[in-house]
């Protein structure tokens, strides 16, 4: 059987650091609050000393948010990363069975089988791993043959029978 490479955690390893967006946001936000606080007060046109708590809490809110939002990203793509260069991972191969997909709104994760091994996942959980759900365009379908190489029910490398 021939199978294509579909998803592999080490060859794009950081794409989940979009993630830390938001974060990084609310940290150029907050730097502005604390380091620039007349800014401010000239855009709301009122003092605003009063809220040095307030704004120090938002500055170290969202450090402390985006270092340990990145932190744990990058840890786990290093992890993903060193157990697929080291064989550090399963090999399972055959039918996908019991497939459960995803409500394309979420609210649910996507779940399969293959030879007695539960996978489950979800496009909203950020992980080095595999997590493109079927309702977003990914490719397991019920009765597909698959090999996977996991790590702890986590899909480093799917590859699709074609």
């Amino acid at each position: 059987m021939h199978y294509v490479t579909v998803f592999d955690a080490s060859t794009f390893p950081y794409r989940n650091l979009s993630f830390l967006l938001p974060g990084l946001m609310l940290l150029t936000v907050g730097t502005v609050m604390v380091m620039r606080p007349e800014w401010l007060e000239a855009a709301f046109r009122q003092p605003l000393k009063r809220r040095w708590f307030f704004r120090w809490f938002f500055f170290l809110f969202a450090l402390t948010w985006t270092i340990g939002a990145g932190a744990s990203i990058l840890t786990d793509a290093s992890n993903a990363r060193q157990s697929m260069r080291e064989g550090g991972c399963q090999v399972v191969e055959g039918r996908v069975e019991h497939f459960h997909p995803m409500p394309w709104a979420g609210h649910d994760e996507e779940t399969f089988d293959v030879n007695g091994i539960k996978f489950s996942y979800s496009d909203y959980i950020i992980t080095a791993g595999f997590n493109n759900t079927a309702s977003h365009g990914g490719p397991i379908r019920q009765g597909r043959p698959v090999r996977i190489c996991e790590r702890g029910n986590e899909i480093l490398r799917l590859e699709v029978a074609r």
